[in-house]
């Protein structure tokens, strides 16, 4: 929007002239009745002024003129020049003498069109006026009121000029009118030019033309101009009054939303989330589409209510012993689900409501097709889902106990004890403590003898007690720490944290034989071929986090803890394998202790005389049997902790760095160095021909 000055003519040369009062000493009088032009002509020229003249035929016409005082000699030729004028008749100076004719034979081939002072200074003259700023047909528009028809002689659009022929009093009277119209108008006119977001301007156009424009029946009619742009979609309002643009502004914003009911396209720029997913969730919202599901979180009830499942196994044989929980054959594979997910569409067609959302993956924008009244509701829930994604700082610790003393039957059973959760006999308190009304469920089935129809999995909420407990133990040697690795998972998305090894698994092996050719030595021997599989061993820890605005971390977790065994002949090993798969919710930064993978290992071990030792009864007095039992339980310790901003981010990343004691030097030289200074702006360079 442009505001102009508002001004359209030349204030100065607008002003009206001071009137000219006769200076007095005036010695003509003129008394005329009804008295023929010629005998005025010959009175005033031939008998007053003693000059030539010459008087053309077809010159003709009476008039009556008298004045009540003298006037100058002067001003006697201005008398009859009006006097001529009255008759439509012209004074023409022409080779130093006077001719009188009518006036529209004045200009052919007696007139020479001059520029101001050129002019002659008395009888019938053209004069040209060259114009600046307004065109010289406005200009005849202008200056027709005031002139005789006859005065245009020439309106020339191309060079911008008007040729006028009158008297010199004529003249100096269009001058006058030229110099107050001539201006700047533009300068004077304010401009705006306004975009339509919605309606069409070709719809929108009539109804400002009717309401504002020149055919309007208001008082408004011409003040306010309006140009439409199809191209942009845009409407240029121009008017004299800078007051009246700011108020089109307002009238134009009314009627863009109230109209255009077309589906239009709109790209919205997705910053934080992605736009397939985005996509997924608007076309479920709007057009009833089922919503996108991800694999991380596909077929999964709600936080809580789902029943903790548990399996666990032991596929090999001989005197290693067996699995502490039931069988089971086959490993998990990697990234499995239960439930196949739901692809996320990335594009959906327009249904009842008409509007339709698409994805473009490459520069992760969403587009919308909708009608514009609709797309602010739209663009709304669009910025309410368009949010920074949560992240969560997932710590592990994987520590493995011993199973004797105060442990043989567990750490689950030691915790009950040592909670008052459970007696010494296995039985459990009638009405509980503190920590088992807190914690109810969380600490499974304990007592004096391990049962493996009992002592499952388990989980629990760590307090303080608890953690000082395992402290201590790992002081003590009774609890190796096998791994604690740390990581940051966004929202709702998968972390695998694998402590172990891939080891090969033949499928098929085909053994090497010898076959008879045809070169020369006869036989050919085909090597041995076989194709292997490499299986994930270990401690296999995936966590799926949930967040809810509480800062509630709705887990997730399927954990597998597999050793391999002794490798048979076909070099497969056995492959002890427990598994958990539960789901917990713990708030913000505490910490989760799963538990219950129990391993037992028990060996036979016999030495003696060869042959003497195993002669019944006798034979123990040649040898010696060795019977070893091992008990040991893995512990998982888990601990969330949400990252909702940046400097959470950073404080995270500050923590987990001071634990690693040889980045500690550098990190007191990079905070005594402080953060780097920002780069230096170059110097402003001079402006062409500036000192």
């Amino acid at each position: 929007m442009r505001l102009g000055s508002g001004q359209f003519v030349n204030a100065p040369a607008a002003r009206p002239l001071r009137p000219v009062e006769s200076a007095g000493g005036g010695q003509v009088v003129f008394n005329f009745e009804n008295q023929p032009i010629q005998a005025v002509v010959k009175a005033v020229l031939g008998d007053l002024l003693k000059v030539n003249y010459s008087i053309a035929p077809g010159v003709q016409g009476s008039v009556t003129f008298a004045t009540a005082q003298p006037i100058r000699s002067d001003e006697v030729l201005p008398v009859l020049e009006m006097l001529l004028s009255w008759t439509d008749n012209a004074l023409v100076r022409q080779n130093g003498r006077y001719v009188v004719l009518p006036i529209k034979q004045a200009t052919s081939g007696y007139l020479m069109p001059g520029l101001g002072a050129a002019a002659p200074a008395d009888g019938f003259a053209a004069r040209l006026y060259p114009l600046r700023y307004i065109s010289a047909t406005e200009m005849q528009k202008l200056l027709k009121p005031f002139a005789r028809p006859e005065a245009f002689l020439l309106v020339d659009p191309a060079r911008n000029l008007l040729v006028m022929a009158g008297t010199p009093a004529e003249l100096a009277s269009y001058q006058r009118t030229v110099q107050i119209f001539d201006v700047d108008w533009l300068q004077g006119m304010s401009v705006g030019v306004y975009s339509l977001q919605h309606a069409q301007v070709g719809d929108l156009m009539p109804e400002l033309e009717k309401m504002f424009g020149p055919k309007g029946d208001t008082p408004l009619a011409g003040m306010l101009r309006f140009i439409p742009i199809e191209r942009t979609n845009a409407i240029v309002v121009i008017s004299p009054q800078p007051a009246y643009l700011e108020e089109m502004r307002e009238w134009i914003a009314r009627m863009d939303n109230g109209g255009g009911n077309d589906a239009q396209l709109y790209v919205y720029d997705v910053k934080n989330v992605k736009a397939t997913d985005l996509a997924g969730y608007l076309n479920a919202i709007y057009n009833g589409a089922a919503p996108p599901q991800h694999e991380a979180g596909a077929g999964r009830v709600g936080p809580g209510l789902q029943a903790t499942s548990m399996s666990g196994g032991y596929d090999g044989t001989g005197k290693q012993g067996v699995g502490a929980f039931g069988q089971q054959d086959t490993l998990r594979p990697r990234g499995a689900t239960t439930t196949a997910a739901t692809p996320v569409p990335a594009a959906a067609t327009p249904g009842d409501s008409g509007m339709s959302f698409t994805a473009v993956d490459e520069n992760n924008q969403l587009l919308v097709r909708c009608r514009p009244g609709q797309w602010s509701d739209i663009q709304a829930a669009i910025r309410r889902l368009d949010t920074v994604p949560l992240q969560v700082q997932i710590e592990t610790r994987i520590l493995e106990v011993q199973l004797t003393g105060e442990f043989r039957f567990g750490v689950q059973w030691y915790l009950g004890g040592l909670i008052g959760n459970t007696d010494q006999t296995g039985n459990a308190p009638p009405n509980g403590n503190q920590y088992g009304r807190r914690h109810a469920g969380a600490v499974g089935l304990g007592g004096t003898k391990y049962n493996a129809s009992t002592d499952a999995l388990f989980y629990s909420f760590i307090s303080k007690d608890v953690q000082g407990v395992l402290r201590a133990l790992e002081s003590t040697g009774n609890t190796k720490v096998l791994s604690a690795p740390s990581l940051v998972v966004l929202n709702n998305q998968e972390a695998t944290i694998q402590v172990g090894d891939r080891i090969p698994i033949t499928q098929t092996f085909i053994t090497s034989t010898t076959v008879g050719t045809t070169n020369a030595s006869g036989t050919t021997t085909v090597p041995a071929q076989g194709e292997v599989q490499y299986l994930d061993t270990g401690v296999i820890l995936d966590v799926i986090p949930r967040v809810n605005p509480g800062g509630l971390v709705y887990l997730d977790i399927q954990q597998q803890v597999s050793t391999p065994g002794t490798p048979n002949v076909q070099g497969n090993p056995p492959i002890s394998q427990r598994a958990i798969s539960t789901q917990v919710a713990v708030q913000s930064g505490e910490t989760v202790l799963l538990g219950g993978l129990i391993q037992q290992n028990e060996g036979v071990n016999d030495s003696g005389l060869p042959w003497v030792s195993r002669v019944p009864v006798v034979g123990r007095l040649f040898g010696t049997t060795d019977r070893t039992r091992n008990r040991t339980e893995l512990l998982v310790l888990i601990t969330p902790r949400v990252i909702t901003n940046s400097a959470e981010a950073r404080q995270v990343t500050d923590e987990y760095q001071r634990k690693f004691e040889s980045l500690a030097p550098l990190r007191v030289e990079m905070e005594r160095i402080g953060p780097p200074a920002p780069p230096a702006q170059p110097a402003a360079k001079p402006q062409d021909g500036g000192p």
